[in-house]
Order: C-alpha cells, then sequence, then structure tokens
C-alpha cells in the first residue's frame, strides 16, 4: 500500500516539479534579458531571426499541404454529414471551431515539435557534450541571454505566424478544394465561413500557438542542456523532449478549451 502510494505521489509530484522548472528556466531567461541590456549588451536578433527561419519560413511548405487537405477533409466532412440529420446551417461554424479552435494549433504543434523542437535539443546537448557551452560560460557569456533567449523569442514567433498560415491555407484553400469533391459542399460561400470567425476564435487560436511556442522551445532547450557525459544521451534527452512537449502542448489545449475561453462567455 505504501508502495502504491508512493508510485501515486510519483505520477503527481514529477509532473508539477517539471513544469516549475519550466518556469524557473523561463524566469531565468527574462532575467538575463533584463540584466544583459542594463549592461548594453546586444540583442541576439541575428540569432532570433535565423530561429524564425528554421522553425516557421523552412516549414512553409508542409504547414501549407497539411492545411490544404486538412480543411479540405473537414469541410467535405462536414458539408456531406450535418444535411443529413438537417443541420447543414451549421457547416461553416463548425468548421470554424474545428479547424480554428482546435486541430490547426495542435498539428501546427505537432509539425514543430517534429522538426525544430528535436533540433534545437540535439543541438544543445552536443554543444554541451563538445564543452562549447562550458567554454562560452567561462569566457562570461549569458547562456540564458545568448543561448535559450533566440530560441524561446524565435520557437514563439514562428509558431504564431505558421498558425496564421495554417489557418488561411486551410480555410480558403480547403473551401476551393472542397468543391470537386461534396455535391453538397458546393452550395457553401466563402463569405459565410468568414462571417462565422468571432474574435474569440482567432483569440484562442493564438494564445494556443503562443503557448504552444513556449512549451515546444523552452522543453527541448531544458532538456538539451541536461545531458552529462555520454553522447548516447542525445537521443535519449531528445525523445524525452519530442514526449514531453506533446503531453504539455495537448493538456495546454484541453486546459483552455474547457476553462478558460467558457468564462468569457464565446459564443458557440
Amino acid at each position: 500500500m505504501i508502495k502504491l502510494l508512493g508510485g501515486a505521489g510519483c505520477l503527481i509530484v514529477s509532473p508539477l516539479r517539471y513544469f516549475l522548472d519550466m518556469l524557473f528556466r523561463t524566469y531565468l531567461v527574462l532575467r538575463s534579458f533584463l540584466s544583459e541590456t542594463r549592461r548594453g549588451k546586444s540583442f541576439p536578433l541575428r540569432t532570433i531571426l535565423l530561429q524564425v527561419y528554421f522553425t516557421g519560413v523552412q516549414a512553409l511548405p508542409i504547414i501549407i499541404l497539411a492545411g490544404l487537405l486538412l480543411g479540405t477533409a473537414v469541410i467535405v466532412e462536414l458539408a456531406t454529414i450535418l444535411p443529413i440529420f438537417g443541420a447543414g446551417r451549421f457547416v461553416e461554424r463548425l468548421a470554424i471551431i474545428v479547424l480554428v479552435r482546435e486541430l490547426i494549433p495542435l498539428i501546427t504543434a505537432l509539425i514543430i515539435i517534429g522538426r525544430s523542437g528535436t533540433a534545437m535539443a540535439a543541438e544543445l546537448a552536443n554543444m554541451k557534450l563538445n564543452r562549447e557551452i562550458e567554454l562560452l560560460d567561462s569566457l562570461g557569456v549569458n547562456i540564458d541571454y545568448f543561448m535559450v533567449l533566440p530560441r524561446l523569442v524565435g520557437g514563439i514567433i514562428a509558431t504564431v505566424s505558421l498558425v496564421v498560415i495554417f489557418n488561411a491555407a486551410a480555410l480558403y484553400g480547403g473551401f476551393l478544394l472542397a468543391q470537386p469533391f461534396a455535391a453538397s459542399s458546393k452550395s457553401l460561400i466563402f463569405a459565410q465561413f468568414i462571417s462565422v470567425i468571432y474574435h474569440e476564435d482567432v483569440l484562442m487560436s493564438l494564445l494556443k500557438a503562443l503557448i504552444f511556442g513556449w512549451v515546444i522551445a523552452i522543453v527541448n532547450c531544458i532538456q538539451g542542456l541536461s545531458v552529462r557525459q555520454s553522447f548516447t544521451e542525445v537521443p535519449q534527452v531528445t525523445t524525452i523532449g519530442v514526449v514531453n512537449s506533446i503531453i504539455l502542448c495537448f493538456i495546454s489545449s484541453i486546459f483552455i478549451s474547457l476553462y478558460v475561453f467558457p468564462s468569457f462567455n464565446i459564443n458557440i
């Protein structure tokens, strides 16, 4: 019984401790930003732009393709099934709820985790094992400011931007591609999709993108810097970073959808 209770306690304490580590690392990054800017250190804009380019610009083809396919599938399915039950007038609104509020931020996060989250963790892990981090630290370089901050800021900017582009591709491109696939979807008018998008939908999508960008960047930076002495740890911390990022993104999405926005009486 004691072992059982101890195991249950670990299941509760470990995720909480990990979340506190994320908050503490974010605090260190913000504190380093304030201290370094007061000292007149140059802002690592070039590194941030490179992170945005790698995470955002290079991911555009897959984001646009995924948006077209996802938007087409969801719109065709809703336009085909809902009229059977006499709910054809809800096609546009349900498409917005399913795509903009829920699916698009999550799928964007999964793509970024697979492309950029793993790269962040592996890059920092290899730098630490090659003693590059140790060398920079011995030279007085603030690791949180020059290594973690650019990845955090660049990851957030790229995630928010990709969610916006994903939304545009899924709604507009998906609407156009849905016309030949279902007879009922030909009666849909794109202006109706625009008219049922509320500012709360956009706000929810952007808030999720902001949180997902923070989660992906900070988790994988923590994992990359957690290696100790062996190169065999690199794939291990990379895998842990992917798993933790996915779990935390899903938890954040559920929490926002169920508890944050309903309190503001959002339109359905």
